[in-house]
C-alpha cells in the first residue's frame, strides 16, 4: 500500500532542478483563450489539491501562456516508477482522471527523466519558456543536450537569463529544454509565468 502523507502547501514557483526528483511528467495544453486557460488551471489544481498524494508525489505547477492561450503543465515524481503505481490505481484514475478530463481533453503528459542544468546567472526562475526537440534514442538526446549546454545562445546571455534544464524522455526519442529568466523574455512564442502550483517540501 502506497503511503499518502501530508506536508504539502502552494508554491507558484517551480524549481526545475529539484534534486529528489526522479521523473519529469510535462504537456501543453491549447485552450480557446484566456477565460478557458484560467478556468482549466484553477480546476485542475483544485483537483490536486484535494486529492490523497503518496510521499513520491513532490510537486505539479500550471503555467500560464503568455499568448492567453497555452497552459505549461509540470510535475516531479521521485521515480517512475512511484509515480506508475499511483497512476494505476482505479481510485485515482476515477477521481483526479475524470476531473481533469471534465475540465479539458488531455491526452498523457510526456515523461522526462532529469539529465543536466545549466546555470547562466543567479536568482529564481519566475518565468520559464520549454521547446521539444525530437532525437532518435538516448545517445542523440543526451549528445544534443550537451552541445545546446556549451552554446551560450544570445537569449541566455541577458542578466535575466538563470539556468537552462534539460529532461530526456524515457524512451530517449525527446529532448526537452527549460529556459528559466528572472524577467519576461519575450521574444518569438509563448513564455509561461507560475499561476498555482502543489509542492511538498524537501526534506
Amino acid at each position: 500500500m502506497t503511503a499518502i502523507v501530508a506536508g504539502l502547501r502552494p508554491v507558484a514557483l517551480p524549481d526545475p532542478a529539484r534534486p529528489d526528483a526522479g521523473l519529469i511528467l510535462a504537456s501543453l495544453w491549447r485552450t480557446r483563450g484566456l477565460e478557458q486557460q484560467q478556468k482549466v488551471m484553477s480546476g485542475v489544481m483544485d483537483a490536486w489539491e484535494k486529492a490523497r498524494l503518496p510521499a513520491a508525489y513532490l510537486a505539479r505547477h500550471c503555467l500560464a501562456g503568455s499568448d492567453g492561450r497555452t497552459i505549461l503543465n509540470f510535475a516531479q515524481w521521485t521515480s517512475p516508477e512511484a509515480h506508475r503505481t499511483f497512476a494505476a490505481d482505479p481510485r485515482n484514475q476515477q477521481t483526479l482522471g475524470s476531473a481533469i478530463q471534465a475540465l479539458y481533453s488531455a491526452d498523457p503528459p510526456g515523461r522526462y527523466v532529469p539529465y543536466r542544468f545549466a546555470g547562466r546567472h543567479d536568482g529564481a526562475a519566475r518565468y520559464l519558456t520549454a521547446t521539444w526537440h525530437d532525437t532518435e534514442d538516448d545517445a542523440m538526446a543526451r549528445s544534443l543536450a550537451d552541445e545546446l549546454t556549451e552554446r551560450a545562445p544570445a537569449a541566455l546571455t541577458s542578466p535575466s537569463a538563470v539556468a537552462e534544464y534539460f529532461y530526456i524522455g524515457e524512451a530517449g526519442r525527446q529532448l526537452l529544454v527549460l529556459a528559466g529568466f528572472q524577467d519576461e523574455p519575450g521574444g518569438v512564442g509563448p513564455w509561461f509565468s507560475p499561476f498555482r502550483g502543489l509542492v511538498r517540501s524537501a526534506r
